[in-house]
């Protein structure tokens, strides 16, 4: 046994050195060639084999390779692969030459077709996933946000849910829509592009412009946004797990006064109860009418008359004790005490809950030797800033790529969401919220006690509200109305309003393609492919009994029992097919292709809703939410179409010794909207580019230069149903009988598409080894022959004719600039820089017209309505402003008060540039710290909420101090009022003050907007993240191959506004494009990140 042992032993002993005979083992260190500095990550392979290593953070490998190995291959991601021969020895230095990854990078293109962007004749701008998913935003428009030049986000609050908003590109020049651009995920056209998760976006590529657009027709007058989802890697199957944690909390609200307290009549408000004498019918007057017996705890006590005032010119705070509204009913632990009169100066800040976003990611991916796949799944759950709502959400995405034969390829795509949104998240006048708390509300208002008592009842089982009649009227009309005075008289607890009121929103997208390629030989190529997006989405409302019970119709507050449901479903279908040729004639390049699509678009929707307001409506059985248990019949709505569109297309492409290149390509679409004889148009285009960099020997200044133009031609569509009109049903019967409506607009049998033309120009250049770069580009469009309704005579049968008029143009430039300020061994500072301006004019309009109305509308007081005005800037706000004279000097009336001037226009929707800034440095290839800032100059918005939280007096304006430090509220007489300057109207001037109430009440009373409009500047720290990578020495002993966990900030800091701005709204998250009704605050998220793989 023993001499088995011996022998056995001095086998392994000879094998191992017959192994180590057999191998030789090389270490080394690689450099850039740029700054002499270690490059960690790159890739040192023996050619021919698998066998490899990585370099470290210092740039040092080492491995084994079989003593007859001959060569080893050097390769790093933004570095030019290199092959070195072994030539027998065991250290192996060399140093790798950097290409530029901004001039030989393939970007995706118009139809998905990647090309090399040195080629292109226009502007591409690429954000890569690095960028784009800094604090891994569920939102991908926002993400785009100040990352691309020309781009502006119009965004939504981030307390609204389940809202995205939506981007301009290069402004605005229809002069009837204002829409977001043409989503393609892929090379698949999608309506959200939301549909993916952000740990699945590889890059996206914003095309501007008809130069870049120019092969999607008429879909692409908005500009294109092109998503390209992560694929799988070379290599062994991969799990990635990702967990993205935060916590979100209101970011900004107006600036409230905290002086004054609920009422109309300052310090009259208060009555004193005399609980023998009974309730008077003023504050002052002799009581004759008995409180309620339970009411005699209170004798003696003080409360306020009109507790129905939903405003705040009551009493001045003075701490002393008084009746609350929660303490007069039996049902409140808090019956029969009193409170202090004071201030709740965070009582709006406290409504709000603090939000959690929950976002978990599990991907899966591999390949092998003809195939590679990728599935990834997301589940994302929010609960909401606003309480009792939430967003539930799941999300699936997978890829493969399937290699048939060496000719045959076939790809595949399928994205899909699920999604649930509940609760109120009404940003309109007068919605339970925020149309309260900004416009109408009570800054005495206790928020703790409206949380705590939101089910707490009155005498006679109705909902009790902070703003109910008031004692005295409680009293006085006792069961009256159906005790009509002890129910709200405006306004619901909110609290109460948001847990019982029910809206929900299911949402179902798909997304899926198929393509198959084959590759004919070297030179030709064939695709076709098919493209299927689904879109589903259902609402469905229940204003419960409990709601209605307490309103009270026959006073002011109508709610009725009743429900509603609407359903819609959206279909795209794509068919195409697409031939390639590709090859060199000496000096020459050429690339061109030629395919075909066919689309089919279909919409189906149903709606059947019960009127919320109504004084005749609702159900005969309480909350038995069926049709058949209506009082009055509900008339549902439905809508169906479709429209088709086939599309030729075709695209060439010259380069002259990769330094001179010529794009030429035309596109021409059949729509089934058009009028049949005319319903083909074409839009051309035509670029060039030459790379005048190649001419140049020592690029050690000028790394690479290129000059680029081009012109080109895209146009419009009408809606499926705008020549072909329906014959609408009436949603009121009439006798029992329904009733039909005839259209009341004509259309010209020769209308077309309107025709935008543009022209762009620009350079690119970068220097010192590409560490900085620059792109400019100018361009100039024209869209002529607008679709517009114009007005004509009723008796012909219509009262409007569809036709072709008006002409628009915007001109603008667009600048980026990136480097890489710091670039050292154990730090790398890169920053990107974008500017975009941009200035669309009206240049004509129809019938000599000198305005017309713009997309977005006006607010719900018609203050102001968006318009169109001939020769001025595109979307002016138009309403009545305070008349000044030729000076600038506002006129004003004897007693202080505003003279005013109707139809004045008071500024552009749209800013005068806008830009972002962003900023990365990793420390140690461990730490990355990153930053991005947005900003915008110039645009006017207008505020609603101002307007009404100025008349009724909770805005902090209301009860400041005037320049004799006495408050605005106390009387002229006694050194109060507003201070006022100006001239009287026969040009006298005036220094004077005016009464407070008047003041600020005069502008509801005339309908003055200029008071509330404001400039829309803004500088905004828009994403902060702070990451960092684990070691991989520190996990070679566990199943993880890389870890990172990461901290992050998203809408951190409103750094600047403009000074009009007094109450610090954020421009880039109004409601509305014009600016806000009753605006639902944004919100500020902290967080963390940890994504591990396997």
């Amino acid at each position: 046994m023993k001499r088995l042992c011996v022998f056995l032993a001095c086998l392994v002993f000879v094998g191992i050195n017959l192994v180590q005979a057999q191998t030789v083992r090389i270490t080394g260190t690689v450099k850039s060639s740029e700054d002499g500095m270690p490059i960690p990550g790159v890739s040192v392979i023996v050619k021919g084999t698998t066998t490899g290593a990585a370099t470290n953070i210092d740039g040092v490998y080492e491995l084994n390779v079989a003593a007859n190995a001959q060569t080893l291959v050097f390769s790093s991601v933004g570095f030019k692969a290199q092959e070195v021969e072994i030539g027998g020895r065991s250290i192996i230095d060399i140093t790798l030459e950097s290409e530029s990854l901004q001039v030989e990078e393939l970007v995706v293109t118009a139809l998905g077709i990647k090309r090399s962007e040195k080629s292109l004749p226009y502007v591409s701008q690429e954000v890569k996933s690095e960028e784009l998913n800094i604090t891994s935003d569920a939102n991908i428009k926002n993400a785009i946000v100040g990352k691309v030049a020309g781009v502006q986000i119009v965004g939504q609050a981030g307390s609204k849910l389940g809202e995205s908003g939506r981007i301009r590109i290069r402004g605005a020049v229809s002069m009837t829509a204002d829409g977001d651009p043409l989503y393609v995920l892929d090379g698949v056209p999608v309506s959200d592009p939301n549909i993916i998760d952000m740990e699945n976006v590889a890059s996206v590529n914003v095309l501007k412009g008809p130069n870049a657009t120019a092969l999607y027709g008429q879909r692409a007058e908005f500009g294109v946004v092109m998503i390209t989802s992560k694929k799988a890697t070379k290599g062994g199957i991969t799990v990635e797990v990702n967990n993205n944690t935060t916590f979100d909390k209101v970011a900004y609200l107006p600036n409230y006064q905290n002086k004054y307290g609920q009422g109309y009549w300052g310090q009259d408000e208060w009555t004193t109860l005399n609980f023998a004498a009974g309730a008077p019918t003023s504050p002052t007057g002799p009581g004759i009418y008995p409180y309620p017996a339970e009411w005699s705890v209170f004798d003696g006590e003080k409360y306020i008359w009109n507790a129905y005032a939903d405003e705040s010119w009551g009493p001045e705070f003075d701490g002393s004790d008084y009746i609350p509204w929660y303490a007069i009913w039996e049902d409140s632990p808090y019956f029969g005490q009193t409170a202090k009169w004071k201030a709740q100066p965070n009582n709006i800040k406290n409504f709000f809950d603090v939000g959690v976003t929950l976002k978990n990611t599990v991907t899966i991916y591999g390949s092998g030797e003809n195939y590679n796949a990728r599935v990834s799944y997301t589940n994302l759950n929010q609960t909401g800033t606003l309480p009792y709502t939430y967003l539930k959400k799941h999300l699936i995405s997978s890829s493969v790529s399937y290699k048939a034969t060496d000719k045959l390829t076939i790809d595949g795509n399928i994205n899909y969401t699920n999604q649930l949104v509940n609760g109120d998240f009404d940003d309109t006048y007068s919605n339970q919220t925020t149309g309260s708390f900004n416009a109408w509300f009570a800054r005495d208002v206790d928020m703790s006690k409206l949380r705590e008592l939101k089910d707490m009842k009155t005498k006679n089982g109705f909902h009790a509200s902070w703003n109910h009649w008031g004692m005295g009227r409680i009293a006085r009309r006792g069961s009256i109305l159906n005790y009509g005075y002890e129910k709200p008289a405006f306004w619901y607890n909110s609290y109460f309003w948001m847990d019982n009121f029910v809206n929900k929103v299911y949402q179902n997208r798909f997304v899926g393609d198929l393509k198959a390629t084959y590759k004919i030989n070297e030179k030709f190529s064939a695709e076709a492919g098919m493209s299927s997006s689904v879109s589903t989405r259902r609402t469905r409302f229940e204003l419960p009994y409990i709601i209605s019970n307490s309103s009270s119709p026959e006073l002011y507050n109508t709610w009725n029992n009743g429900f509603g449901n609407h359903k819609s479903t959206s279909k795209e279908n794509n068919y195409n097919a697409r031939f390639q040729f590709k090859d060199k004639f000496g000096d020459f390049d050429v690339t061109t292709f030629i395919g075909s699509n066919f689309r089919v678009n279909e919409y189906d929707d149903f709606t059947a809703n019960m009127a919320q307001g109504s004084k005749t409506q609702g159900l005969v059985l309480p909350d038995v939410y069926t049709y058949s248990n209506t009082k009055t019949p509900v008339t549902p709505t439905t809508s169906f179409w479709q429209k088709k569109v086939f599309s030729l297309y075709g695209n060439g492409s010259v380069g002259w010794k990769s330094m001179a290149f010529l794009d030429l390509s035309y596109r021409k679409d059949w729509s089934s909207a058009l009028p049949a004889a005319k319903n083909g148009y074409g839009y051309p285009s035509v670029g060039t580019s030459f790379i005048f960099s190649e001419l140049i020997s020592d690029k050690s200044i000028l790394s690479f230069g290129k000059i680029r133009a081009g012109w080109a031609q895209v146009g419009n569509d009408l809606a499926a149903l705008d020549i072909n009109p329906t014959y609408p049903l009436s949603a009121s019967p009439y006798l029992g009988n329904p009733q039909m409506y005839t259209q009341n607009r004509q259309v010209d049998p020769n209308i077309k598409p309107a025709l935008n033309t543009s022209v762009e120009a620009g350079f690119d250049v970068n220097f010192l080894n590409n560490r900085v770069g620059l792109n400019f580009t100018y361009f100039s469009e024209t869209r002529k022959d607008e679709i517009i309704p114009i007005t004509i005579s009723s008796a012909t049968g219509f009262t409007s004719y569809l036709t072709n008029a008006g002409e628009a143009k915007r001109t603008g430039i667009e600048i980026t600039i990136t480097g890489t300020p710091v670039k050292k061994k154990n730090v790398i500072w890169d920053a990107t820089l974008n500017y975009g301006k941009s200035n669309p004019t009206i240049e004509s309009l129809p019938q000599g017209l000198k305005s017309m109305a713009a997309p977005g509308g006006s607010d719900d007081w018609a203050f102001i309505a968006t318009i169109h005005e001939l020769g001025a800037k595109w979307g002016q706000l138009r309403g009545t402003a305070v008349k000044k004279d030729e000076n600038g000097n506002k006129v004003v009336n004897p007693d202080g008060t505003y003279v005013i001037e109707t139809g004045q226009y008071l500024g552009s929707i749209l800013p005068d540039f806008t830009g972002g800034l962003i900023n990365s440095v990793t420390l140690y290839d461990m730490v990355t710290i990153s930053a991005a800032i947005d900003f915008q100059k110039g645009g006017k918005f207008f505020s609603l909420s101002e307007m009404w939280g100025e008349y009724t007096g909770i805005l902090k304006e209301t009860a400041a101090d005037n320049d004799k430090g006495n408050s605005v509220r106390d009387a002229v007489a006694d050194g109060g009022g507003v201070h006022v300057k100006g001239v009287l109207e026969d040009g006298t001037p005036f220094d004077g003050y005016c009464e407070g109430y008047d003041y600020f009440t005069q502008f509801n009373a005339n309908v003055i907007a200029s008071q509330f409009i404001h400039n829309a500047t803004y500088v905004k720290l828009r994403d902060v993240s702070v990451s960092f990578n684990v070691p991989k020495k520190w996990l070679k002993s566990t199943f993880i191959s890389t870890a990172s966990v990461g901290f992050v900030g998203r809408n951190l800091w409103l750094m600047y506004v403009a000074k009009d701005n007094k109450h610090g709204w954020d421009p880039s998250e109004m409601s509305q494009s014009w600016g806000e009704n009753a605006q639902l605050p944004g919100t500020r998220s902290f967080g963390f990140n940890v994504k591990l793989t396997f």
